[in-house]
């Protein structure tokens, strides 16, 4: 039996890329192993959800595979912000570490989710969820189409693919939401512990692209077109192409290699994630127009009947 022990320091984290380095070699842990994590959520400008998401992740997948968890927290201060935050975002739940609230529950509606696991069953409750978030800042209605259905393609990717059984509709994920009004910026996360791109894009029978390797499987899976047979190779590509017009951020995390659109395009090698995440920044002050993404008459159509469909019942989402 092995053991490993994980540091996760949040004074000398300032991005994904830097919890990943920390929780990588947990991956190597089989059934029977022991893994503990040693956190300390003090930071020294902000704690962000998606990054809890991270480790929530991590630690859930460990225990499913039968490897024994542990942990402690350095530093922990009860009253501190980052506590309660992480309190908040039930982060702590999501772990299994007993907190005590002394602050009172005010409603998320509108403003953040606390990190969730979603699967099939309750993914369109998460995803009507977090457009209210996106709702509430009324962005162009435009641009809150093209968002409704880039974050639905995203989930129903990690339900439909993240299974390495050959199964569809079966995978699970966490996801959590964040609107930030000062900085005109919304930061969605959705992370699975899965196969990773490069299994669900070439092992599928029917996948036309079973040549690829892991950094190209992670290079081109936002390109228009690319599936592995089961869908249209559109989600990703859609996003990708949203981001840029917006001028936000864009990471899709699988295996060792991490790709980043903001102003440019760039893969990247990097410590192992087990399955994939995709990190999603949006400011919200900068309008995209659907003619950008649905660029043909049958994809305009599709556009405009969600449209209807959508602002039709915007009501009910509140």
């Amino acid at each position: 039996m092995a053991h490993f022990p994980i540091i996760i320091d949040f004074r000398k984290i300032s991005g994904h890329s830097q919890i990943v380095d920390a929780l990588s070699k947990s991956f190597d842990a089989i059934p029977n192993d022991t893994v503990h994590f040693t956190i300390n959520l003090n930071t020294y400008s902000m704690l962000y959800s998606d990054h809890l998401v991270l480790i929530g992740s991590t630690v859930n997948h460990l225990r499913n595979l039968g490897v024994t968890v542990t942990g402690n927290f350095q530093d922990f201060r009860d009253d501190s912000a980052q506590v309660q935050y992480a309190s908040r975002v039930n982060f702590f739940e999501q772990i299994g570490f007993t907190y005590q609230e002394s602050f009172r529950r005010q409603n998320t509606s509108g403003r953040f989710t606390e990190i969730k696991r979603f699967d099939n069953c309750n993914s369109i409750d998460i995803h009507k969820e977090i457009m209210k978030i996106l709702i509430k800042d009324a962005i162009n209605e435009d641009m809150l189409i093209v968002l409704d259905y880039c974050l639905w393609e995203v989930i129903d990717n990690t339900i439909r693919h993240s299974q390495s059984d050959g199964t569809l509709n079966n995978g699970s994920g966490y996801v959590s939401c964040q609107y930030f009004p000062t900085n005109k910026q919304i930061r969605i996360i959705i992370a699975d512990n899965g196969q990773g791109i490069h299994k669900a894009l070439t092992t599928h029978p029917n996948s036309a692209y079973k040549h690829f390797n892991e950094a190209q499987s992670v290079e081109h899976c936002i390109d228009r077109g690319v599936t592995n047979s089961t869908g249209m190779g559109f989600g990703l590509w859609a996003t990708s192409t949203l981001i840029k017009e917006n001028g936000g951020k864009l990471i899709i995390h699988s295996g060792n290699n991490s790709l980043e659109i903001d102003s440019s395009k760039s893969v990247l090698s990097a410590s192992k994630w087990q399955g994939a995440y995709t990190y999603i920044r949006v400011n919200t002050d900068v309008a995209v127009t659907y003619d950008k993404i649905f660029t043909d008459d049958g994809q305009r159509n599709a556009f405009e009947e969600r449209y209807e469909d959508l602002l039709g019942n915007l009501d009910e989402l509140w």
